[in-house]
């Protein structure tokens, strides 16, 4: 099955949130009349994002070490959100229903495929709380030291709401270890819902360099949640 390529999954998470100026969503409306493909993917998107925010809203943070350190690794619980595996499982079931062969399937080599196929993680952080912002960062820190030589493992961090003091520049108090991990290719994403709710406030929010802005938390999750990553709350 052949995704529909006039509309972007940029356009359909803006649709589901309500944020499509009215000309596009009229557009999308009959789109998604003569498509069921469309309809489909905007089905999924919706289903997805309820599931995430359900998720990452009501599931409590996994107890970590006190005071952990980016020099020491060691093992780190991990949040495995059962809402967030039925999303993924949803998504990939319909999003590779069009790449089953008529020809039976090579089952040895597709194993060896999927087990060659790098791990990437998505870590959300919500939390103020100084200690879940450094086990935040102490776990990236491990997930890169227990890669695989040669393996190329992709890192991202997300922070919203109280999690979001992470990134400010004037806030944070791990503003080295943040730069550390960047020149290692993790990448840091600030929400920019949580951005614009401070700024309605009146609170100038500068953050630290090179940490980007242009998703919503929720936006980034379902969107990496639909590449396959491991979703990760902190």
């Amino acid at each position: 099955m052949k995704k529909d390529e006039h509309f972007s999954e940029e356009q359909l998470n803006a649709f589901v949130d309500g944020e499509l100026d009215p000309e596009e969503k009229s557009r999308l409306y009959n789109e998604s009349a003569k498509s069921p493909e469309l309809d489909m993917r905007l089905c999924q998107t919706r289903k997805l994002k309820e599931l995430v925010r359900h998720a990452y809203d009501d599931v409590p943070a996994p107890q970590r070490p006190r005071g952990p350190t980016l020099r020491r690794s060691g093992p780190f619980g991990r949040a495995l959100v059962a809402g967030v595996l039925l999303a993924i499982g949803a998504t990939s079931g319909y999003l590779g229903h069009g790449l089953i062969s008529a020809e039976p399937a090579n089952t040895s080599a597709a194993t060896a495929q999927v087990l060659e196929q790098p791990e990437n993680y998505l870590l959300h952080v919500v939390s103020g709380d100084p200690e879940q912002m450094y086990s935040a960062l102490s776990h990236a820190k491990f997930l890169l030291d227990s890669a695989d030589e040669g393996e190329i493992r992709r890192i991202e961090i997300v922070a919203n709401e109280r999690g979001l003091d992470l990134l400010r520049s004037d806030v944070t108090p791990y503003a080295e270890e943040i730069r550390a991990l960047q020149k290692n290719n993790v990448v840091f994403y600030a929400c920019a819902r949580s951005i614009q709710r401070l700024e309605e406030k009146g609170v100038e929010v500068v953050l630290v360099p090179d940490t980007r802005q242009d998703y919503t938390a929720l936006d980034r999750v379902v969107m990496r949640m639909q590449d396959g990553w491991k979703y990760e709350k902190i």
